[in-house]
């Protein structure tokens, strides 16, 4: 996605990988000899993780290369900054110089899909023997573009949701068992006004933390309209804006928090330090901040997401490793096997990483749920992916459908409607144009 969180970006220097030949039944760097005579061949990977992810990313690199020191495979990582990366990748691929593999988001490579960007992995996923029956279907399911073949074109690494981080010194303050979070809207929405701090008309400490443009108010419309039975588009991808009354009184939704219920302030411009400084008791955020915040010690848990419509949903997103398009075709099957030993060995990813593991096999061990960070911090996270369904739009024009952006045709046109110089309805008809313009280009 185009939208940084709360990440800072490093570049290194791009290094040549070197071109091998796959001349045996068992290629050499899968039979554990050592290869005395000839270099390593170095997989190139093109990463924009860089917070407190990016750190253990990097230890799940060194772990790869570690393992395979000596038996002539290993990876290079290079940091690209999140929003130039798929520029780069594209133009690398161009050139005839792209990385091996790198980091994606479910849903969002439909174009690069149909522009050959990124390779269909289902026959060397076969053939390196990674075991597709023991991930999550939903998830495999989302890594596909029916419309482009229905190729598999992204190995799961993490299942991400966003789920309401809250304050318990806050919640202790106002008398609020911080044991008995509600799960419906109505009472998140007293126990925002119980915890609310105001100088006459002015939020001084938001109830429910919000900024007044960008990110988080899309998402929290996006949220909270999919609750009220409003679709972004029909699951045949032919028609946008199902529903379009819901999504104005989602929108109604997201006003009334600001001017009718008073529990946000349109001031706040960094919701991540906001929270982080306690000008917000509740905030509903993704597992990638988990690590920060207990870093700084701040007090606080993890709940479902409440339930503010008829249906309880929450915000899906999945991140993944892509091959992309080489010369030299033959570098596939060791770039895979680097990505099935990822996968088989991401128990540390998807316990002090970010997000729950598409994994069966993982969720399913023991320790899943005493690894990382407390699961009172951590839990939802994996509890919540049950409906944890509003993912991306699988088309062409997927970006302008995602409601996790701060600038995309969609947040831009509702910065007009939260800043009261648009009518809702007015950004609904450009919303329902817009959309349904980039289903008819699939």
């Amino acid at each position: 996605m185009t939208t940084t969180r709360w990440r800072w970006s490093r570049r290194q220097t791009l290094g040549a990988a070197a071109g091998f030949a796959a001349a045996n039944a068992v290629p050499w760097y899968l039979s554990g000899r050592a290869v005395h005579a000839q270099s390593p061949t170095e997989i190139v990977h093109w990463s924009w993780l860089a917070a407190s992810d990016g750190e253990v990313w990097a230890r799940m690199i060194d772990a790869f290369n570690a393992a395979h020191q000596g038996k002539g495979l290993q990876i290079k990582m290079e940091l690209v900054p999140e929003e130039q990366f798929m520029t780069k990748v594209q133009a690398a691929v161009v050139t005839g110089k792209a990385p091996d593999f790198g980091w994606g988001t479910a849903g969002m490579r439909a174009k690069q899909a149909k522009d050959g960007v990124i390779v269909p992995l289902d026959e060397v996923a076969v053939q390196v023997g990674l075991d597709l029956a023991d991930f999550d279907e939903f998830a495999l399911q989302q890594s596909r573009y029916p419309q482009y073949g229905n190729g598999l074109f992204m190995v799961p690494m993490d299942l991400m949701s966003l789920q309401p981080l809250v304050n318990t010194d806050h919640l202790q303050e106002a008398g609020l068992d911080p044991d008995a979070f509600p799960e419906d809207g109505a009472a998140v929405l007293d126990w925002a006004q119980k915890t609310t701090k105001r100088d006459g008309d002015t939020v001084t400490r938001s109830g429910i933390l919000m900024t007044g443009s960008g990110v988080h108010p899309t998402v929290t419309w996006g949220i909270v309209a999919a609750q009220m039975g409003f679709q972004r588009a029909s699951p045949d991808l032919k028609t946008a804006a199902v529903n379009p009354e819901a999504g104005l009184a989602a929108m109604q939704f997201v006003l009334d928090l600001f001017d009718k219920h008073k529990v946000a302030t349109r001031d706040v411009t960094d919701r991540y330090k906001a929270f982080g400084t306690g000008q917000g008791t509740i905030f509903w955020t993704g597992p990638w901040t988990l690590n920060g915040y207990m870093q700084q010690n701040l007090p606080f848990r993890a709940y479902l997401f409440p339930k503010f419509g008829e249906k309880r949903v929450t915000y899906f997103e999945q991140g993944g490793l892509e091959l992309y398009q080489q010369q030299d075709k033959g570098r596939y099957e060791a770039t895979m096997q680097a990505v099935k030993w990822l996968s088989d060995n991401s128990f540390l990813w998807t316990t002090e990483g970010r997000g729950a593991s598409p994994r069966k096999s993982i969720l399913s061990r023991p320790d899943y749920k005493t690894a990382g960070p407390p699961w009172d911090k951590r839990g939802a996270f994996v509890d919540g992916m049950a409906f944890a369904t509003e993912g991306e739009i699988p088309v062409q024009a997927g970006p302008d459908f995602t409601i996790y952006s701060g600038g995309n045709f969609l947040a831009k046109t509702l910065e007009g409607v939260w800043a009261g110089m648009t009518k809702p309805e007015e950004a609904m008809a450009r919303i329902q144009e817009q959309w349904q313009k980039g289903l008819d280009a699939g």
